[in-house]
């Protein structure tokens, strides 16, 4: 479930809000008829408010929002979260469309994209452009921070911590505010902010990269990556997620994904896949290819329509990715951080071919230096590198899966919560 604030809402005490379903799903808080309940922050009253920060630049920062959304109220019964677009909804034009442009920038133009992640992670050039873009967004955060009131305050996008927290610690500062980093390796300098009351890494390689950018060690926690509740359970049996998805259970199957959009060369590596495991095995098939096209429902038509050699089965939006994840044997994808994660705690070793320059580039090592995947850009060479795991090379599909099965963090969310709430909440 998802609330969502928006420029243009009355004013409105916390104990007269309510959330409303709008048109289209989304949650926004309204205004309440008056209610006779106590004052607001009164503690026996009034539940904690979490007002989560995000944007939608990718799929993984709202992935992780809501993934800490339903821990927090898992944890916390009775608890309020409100998640924001920030970077979108609570910042002036014309610095408000930008994110609109982030997948076109890192599809068709990723060295510029790369160019702008290295400059801003220059600490005067980061500094300095965060000041421009604050000063002239601070009515808008202003009324942000005064409408909802939170207890607290998340942040799981690096580019939201230098607008938000001066802010804050002018209208509200006893407002605790932490990061919870969605990133696996590349960690922008922007995640960092000192004067977070904790900030959550994914791995303790992270932890001493920003120790030694001078952060306190004791607000540094090294928990893993927030993924979605089902991955912290255990999955359902392969034969009925076979059946669930119309796949065939006593063939091998291998995962073609490209993120939340169905991006990337995915058409001509199913294509490749396809050609590579029935030269493998002319006489019958030697394994599957399932693909989830995600958003991309003309990639998803194609594919369904396609006439191939093995069994293809193209999927949309999954909502049992773990199940999924569990029920194959290989995962081809680019390097996204919550997929890495995912397909981790689920034993899955991983081909990748390729990555968002910039925060992604440290994710192919992540997986590569642990050997739970490889990474093969070339389509052709990826193809023959999957048929090979599916057929010929069994055990070393074996041995990268129990190495990736090693990097799973399966009780991320559920620690990561946890501690903030026992401990950063507490103090």
């Amino acid at each position: 479930m998802e609330g969502i604030i928006r420029r243009g809402n009355p004013p409105a005490s916390p104990s007269a809000l309510r959330q409303v379903r709008q048109p289209g799903g989304d949650l926004r808080l309204t205004a309440s008829p008056p209610s006779t309940s106590p004052a607001p922050h009164a503690p026996s009253a009034q539940p904690l408010h979490i007002l989560v920060l995000m944007s939608r630049t990718g799929g993984g920062h709202l992935a992780s929002a809501r993934a800490l959304e339903a821990e927090f109220q898992a944890q916390r019964p009775g608890c309020r979260v409100t998640i924001v677009d920030l970077l979108t909804d609570h910042i002036a034009f014309p610095f408000s469309r930008m994110p609109r442009g982030y997948d076109t920038l890192v599809g068709r133009a990723p060295r510029l994209w790369h160019t702008m992640w290295r400059m801003t992670a220059i600490a005067p050039v980061a500094r300095s452009s965060a000041a421009i873009v604050r000063r002239m967004s601070r009515t808008h955060i202003e009324a942000l921070l005064r409408e909802a009131r939170p207890d607290l305050v998340v942040s799981v996008h690096p580019l939201v911590n230098h607008l938000v927290i001066p802010v804050l610690e002018r209208v509200a500062p006893r407002t605790r505010y932490v990061t919870v980093v969605t990133d696996l390796g590349g960690i922008h300098p922007s995640w960092l902010h000192p004067r977070n009351a904790a900030i959550y890494l994914p791995t303790e390689r992270a932890v001493e990269l920003a120790a030694a950018r001078g952060l306190p060690r004791q607000r540094l926690h090294a928990h893993g990556l927030p993924v979605r509740a089902d991955f912290a359970r255990t999955a359902a049996e392969r034969s009925d997620t076979c059946r669930a998805f119309g796949l065939d259970p006593d063939l091998p199957a291998v995962l073609v994904m490209g993120g939340g959009g169905g991006i990337g060369p995915m058409e001509s590596i199913v294509s490749e896949t396809a050609a590579a495991l029935s030269a493998a095995s002319p006489a019958r098939p030697a394994a599957q290819i399932v693909v989830v096209c995600a958003s991309n429902a003309r990639l998803k038509e194609r594919l369904a329509a396609a006439t191939w050699p093995v069994p293809v089965t193209a999927l949309g939006y999954v909502d049992r990715m773990s199940d999924l994840m569990q029920a194959c044997d290989l995962l081809v994808t680019k390097a996204g951080p919550g997929t890495i994660a995912e397909a981790s705690i689920r034993g899955l070793p991983m081909l990748l071919y390729g990555f968002i320059p910039g925060q992604e580039g440290a994710n192919v090592d992540h997986v590569v230096d642990a050997g739970a995947g490889l990474f093969e850009p070339r389509v052709e060479a990826l193809a023959r590198t999957a048929a090979g795991l599916l057929t010929l090379d069994v055990d070393r599909r074996t041995a990268m899966a129990e190495k990736a099965r090693s990097l799973g963090r399966a009780r991320a969310t559920h620690d990561i919560v946890t501690s903030i709430l026992t401990e950063v909440l507490a103090r």
